[in-house]
């Protein structure tokens, strides 16, 4: 076994978390030597010219070329902070090709083309670390790998998009419409010019993506996630949810029963004494209910540049702890699975649901919805109607007791057929059972 005398990084990107993730490594260089009683040092670093300024005294480390980092045999990890799916994944593959170890907070990139990049570390006995991108500083990836690794992981319930919770929070605490909130959070840096991936929830899906394959040891892919945005919430429905007893987050949802996986993120009613409807603003959360450790919950800044280079930095830890160690053994075996769980689909969800209607106020109107909700087996939970008029139309809001989705969906479709229905119908999932 080769003697490490000692290791070195290069560092792909010097935006937000790079640059964090320099000036926290280089306060607690010292530190780590001491711990593993050889240098660790940051080699190179590669920078297009774009993100946070260089100072001066580390421009001797920069390189315009990312193969000065890939092709240099001197070097032992490299950490990816550039985002995006190309050239970040090539750079990734080249690196783990030339037998280095990777360190990653491209959640998109590991959505979508983790399986090949986790195939590539197992090929060339590389470790990979990816703690900070799910869930910024909250190191959910290692409580499930290393502390729940003799467990089971039953569900998972998560705020997991800082964006779409500071929107929600205000609409629910300050009131306001959806487009006026959202351009209050652009102007504070909590939402990009471009917020779309973040309201639309295909952020939140790449995280529950990641974190699935970890809980369940199964290959999860984007196409198996039901994905529905809160770009169409709005003050109406928070304040119905209110009434109820209910406040409307943005949730990653994933479930294992019966070996089958339930993989959703949406817009949810949960009920407004539970934790997760305390987390407010930019603040992540996790809610993991495991067979025999029971209910788990931990919650941080999901998003930012110190809290994610944070997450690097365990990550750095833990490989260089392997590499001056000579260990070869790799902490995840999701290449490895052969069987892959099946995942639910809408035809085979089970919940409750909220429904709001636009109807024109004529006598019979509830009649015919709840006759066609019967005919479809959907049963009533609870009605509110108070006969205020919403741009011409009346709102009626119906809960139901659990129903299938798929006969849910058809009774709205037929509902909003009926010509006293005036808009589209709002349907919202109610998970009353979260721990």
């Amino acid at each position: 076994m080769d003697i490490k005398r000692e290791i070195n990084i290069g560092l792909l990107g010097f935006g937000t978390v790079a640059s964090s993730f320099y000036h926290i490594f280089s306060e607690q260089k010292k530190e780590l030597g001491s711990i593993f009683s050889i240098p660790i040092n940051i080699k190179k670093i590669f920078t297009r010219g774009s993100g946070h300024p260089v100072p001066e005294n580390i421009k001797k480390l920069t390189v315009k070329n990312a193969g000065d980092i890939l092709e240099d045999g001197s070097i032992d990890i490299v950490i990816e902070l550039i985002g995006g799916i190309q050239p970040a994944g090539d750079f990734i593959i080249k690196a783990v090709s030339n037998g280095k170890s990777i360190i990653t907070a491209n959640k998109a990139l590991l959505a979508e083309h983790g399986e090949e990049i986790f195939k590539k570390c197992t090929e060339k006995k590389a470790h990979i670390g990816f703690e900070a991108a799910v869930g910024g500083g909250i190191p959910i990836l290692r409580a499930i790998k290393n502390g729940l690794a003799g467990d089971k992981v039953k569900s998972v319930y998560s705020i997991i998009n800082g964006t779409s919770n500071f929107i929600l929070s205000k609409m629910t605490n300050e009131g306001g419409k959806f487009g006026d909130v959202l351009k209050k959070a652009q102007e504070r840096g909590y939402a990009e010019a471009d917020p779309s991936l973040d309201i639309n929830g295909t952020d939140s899906a790449h995280k529950i993506a990641i974190l699935g394959r970890l809980a369940f040891s199964t290959s999860l892919s984007m196409a198996d996630i039901i994905i529905e945005g809160i770009e169409n919430i709005t003050q109406l429905d928070i304040s119905f949810a209110k009434e109820l007893g209910y406040t409307v987050k943005l949730l990653g949802i994933l479930k294992n029963e019966d070996s089958k996986i339930e993989a959703r993120v949406h817009p949810t009613l949960i009920p407004s004494s539970s934790l997760l409807s305390k987390i407010d603003g930019v603040f992540n959360a996790f809610l993991v209910n495991a067979k025999f450790a029971g209910p788990l919950s931990i919650t941080g800044y999901g998003a930012g540049g110190n809290p994610t280079a944070s997450a690097v930095m365990g990550d750095v830890i833990e490989i260089v702890s392997r590499l001056v160690n000579g260990d070869i053994h790799q902490d995840f075996i999701i290449s490895k699975i052969k069987n892959k769980l099946n995942v639910k689909s809408k035809k085979e969800i089970i919940s409750r649901y909220y429904l709001r209607f636009s109807a024109i106020d004529r006598p019979g109107v509830l009649s015919k919805i709840s006759g066609i909700l019967g005919e479809n087996f959907i049963s009533i939970s609870s009605m509110i109607q108070k006969g205020r008029k919403v741009e011409g139309s009346v709102p009626i809001v119906i809960t139901t007791h659990e129903a299938n989705e798929e006969e849910l969906l058809k009774s709205v479709r037929e509902c909003d057929g009926l010509d006293v229905i005036s808009a589209k119908t709002t349907v919202l999932r109610i998970e009353d059972n979260i721990s």
